[in-house]
Order: C-alpha cells, then sequence, then structure tokens
C-alpha cells in the first residue's frame, strides 16, 4: 500500500535560509489514507511523515510534511 496525499492537506512552513546549520531528519507517525493491495482499496492507516523541502512547482524554500511508509516501523515517534 501506498500512501495517499490529498492537496491542500500538506502542512507547509517556510525554511528562511539555506546556510543554516543542517539537523537530522525529522520524522512523525500520524494518520493518512493508504491506497494499494490486491482490490485497491483505500484505508486510514497509521504513516510515517517526513519533511519534505524543495517540491518542484513549488515556491523555492517551501517544506512540508509528506508521508513516506504506510506503517510507523522505525518511525521517529
Amino acid at each position: 500500500m501506498v500512501p495517499l496525499v490529498e492537496a491542500g492537506k500538506m502542512e507547509m512552513m517556510m525554511v528562511m535560509n539555506e546556510s543554516r546549520r543542517k539537523l537530522g531528519s525529522f520524522q512523525i507517525c500520524a494518520l493518512c489514507t493508504c491506497c494499494g493491495g490486491a482490490k485497491g482499496m483505500c484505508l486510514p492507516s497509521p504513516c510515517c511523515y517526513a519533511i519534505n523541502c524543495n517540491i518542484p512547482h513549488r515556491p523555492f524554500g517551501f517544506c512540508s510534511f509528506t508521508p513516506k511508509t504506510c506503517n510507523c516501523f522505525g518511525c521517529h515517534l
């Protein structure tokens, strides 16, 4: 199954300066909708979200939390 990202549901934030120190990866576990399987069903599932920056077709410096996996194994809580 793969996470389903709905338009407008992503939290946006602005990164002020690329020259600032880089932090380690930040991940959270939260509910999202995952789709797939044999019948292509969509179900609410716990997902691991990570910060995604410099997204194509978005202004430079904007970041959002996007679901990476349809489980929270190995996700920092």
